[in-house]
């Protein structure tokens, strides 16, 4: 095939170009590909991931629907061994937790809502975890563990909540002053239709509190 002189010139200056531009070009052009090949793989391995994940969480359901601790305990630990980063996990260790308490497992129950408020994805998931967790570490008497456990609101919604049991673990140690401050902060976040608002208001005046 022959080229004209403006051909050639054009095909002489592509190849210096070429010469001086092409194994960065190259590199370029590879890095976009990887990045693609990248976001694709990425969103495969999670659809692959969230598919293992609720075939584990489905086994949680049917432990718990045989109301057998051992099975529940044995359920929970596969989950934590095959999908601990799952927004599974979260949910099962809310469930296991209430499951081995009402079984009279404490100590297993506690430990499942240690690891959901240290683990679980998602704010809501791990504000419950510690709203539940404080709860059975004041029937156990552990007002230092409890304090500790309230101490981070992962959710700012829940803050109301946090304020509350703050308050009421306040009274239960005698610190009036602590409850008062805790059930006004409460009182002041709540809406104004919510239905907690009668229950906290009953709590600040027992503590010296006035009307809001």
């Amino acid at each position: 095939m022959s080229y004209n002189f403006e051909e050639q010139e054009q095909i002489a200056q592509m190849r210096h170009f070429w010469e001086r531009w092409g194994t960065q070009i190259s590199a370029g052009v590879l890095v976009v590909a990887l990045g693609f090949a990248g976001y694709y793989g990425w969103q495969w391995w999670q659809r692959n991931e969230g598919a293992k994940a609720a075939v584990v969480f489905e086994q949680v359901q049917i432990a718990l629907q045989s109301n057998s601790p051992d099975k529940i305990s044995q359920a929970w630990a596969t989950m934590q061994a095959k999908a601990p980063d799952s927004a599974y996990a979260g949910m099962a260790a809310l469930s296991v937790a209430k499951a081995l308490h009402d079984a009279g497992k404490n100590a297993e129950a506690v430990a499942a809502l240690q690891w959901a408020a240290a683990h679980a994805e998602g704010a809501s998931a791990r504000a419950v975890a510690r709203l539940n967790l404080s709860a059975l570490q004041i029937d156990a008497k552990q007002y230092a563990e409890a304090d500790k456990t309230l101490a981070e609101v992962p959710e700012p919604s829940f803050a109301p909540l946090f304020d509350m049991r703050r308050g009421d673990l306040a009274v239960l140690q005698g610190q009036r002053d602590a409850a008062r401050g805790a059930y006004e902060a409460a009182l002041k976040a709540l809406p104004a239709d919510s239905a907690e608002r009668a229950s906290v208001q009953r709590k600040l005046q027992s503590v010296g509190g006035g009307a809001a």
